[in-house]
């Protein structure tokens, strides 16, 4: 009976000398700090991307698809004539829908069609900030009836977006340093790096509406466009 009862203890006392001598290891493995920094890059706005589209409706659904192709040719001409380059017109939506009447309703009825609407979106690229309004008025006079999306960039985002990466490394660094100065211990080395980029910030002042860019000499303002960049760095603590 006393050898039954020693038993237990003994496997208790095995496991807790176990336990005791891997704690410093598992405590070694969490000395480390994590930080994050970031950082932003502006630059001057030299180009636009711009959403222009047509939307037509019909009775007859081929006669609405023919109505818009007639219509989106005629603006892309326009949009060229302006000085558009044929590769910055690039076709982002194509859509081909019923609309029905739900005000219309009746046990057994058949659902009743009002129309078939037909919409064509392009994605334009103007290049020249100087013609962005003579753009949405040739395009309107052609006969687009959908305009939005108007976003301002830079053919220098790339070379901003790693100036923006460097600087927030050293901001990262620069909190990393702090930490350990005030908490006493010394900073190792670098075990982990992750980026990323946080997007774009257009410096577009305007909206405007259809109605607006119907009138001739639409105001466009573009201004400022601002790259930025995150990192998250791990560092050994000594």
């Amino acid at each position: 009976m006393k050898n039954l009862l020693c038993k237990p203890l003994i496997l208790s006392l095995i496991v807790a000398l176990l336990l005791s001598l891997s704690l410093p290891a598992f405590a070694d493995e969490d000395r480390t700090v994590t930080v994050e920094g970031s950082a932003s890059v502006s630059l001057k706005a030299d180009m636009a991307t711009i959403e222009i589209g047509v939307e037509t409706k019909h009775a007859d659904v081929a006669a609405a698809q023919s109505e818009n192709t007639r219509v989106m040719n005629a603006v892309i001409a326009a949009l060229q004539a302006c000085g558009i380059s044929e590769d910055d017109l690039i076709t982002s939506n194509f859509n081909v829908y019923t609309v029905y009447d739900y005000s219309y309703s009746s046990v057994g009825a058949e659902e009743r069609i009002m129309n078939y609407t037909v919409s064509n979106m392009l994605s334009v690229t103007v290049r020249d900030l100087t013609v962005i309004g003579q753009v949405l008025d040739v395009a309107v006079e052609a006969g687009a009836n959908q305009i939005y999306g108007l976003n301002f960039t830079s053919t220098e985002s790339n070379a901003a977006y790693q100036k923006a990466l460097m600087r927030a490394v050293e901001d990262a660094q620069e909190k990393a340093q702090v930490l350990c100065t005030a908490s006493q211990v010394e900073l190792g080395k670098l075990l982990h790096i992750d980026a990323q980029e946080t997007g774009y910030v257009y410096g577009a002042r305007n909206t405007f509406t259809m109605d607006a860019a119907s009138a001739k000499g639409a105001a466009i303002v573009s201004g400022d466009v601002q790259v930025g960049a995150t990192v998250t760095l791990t560092y050994e603590i000594k």
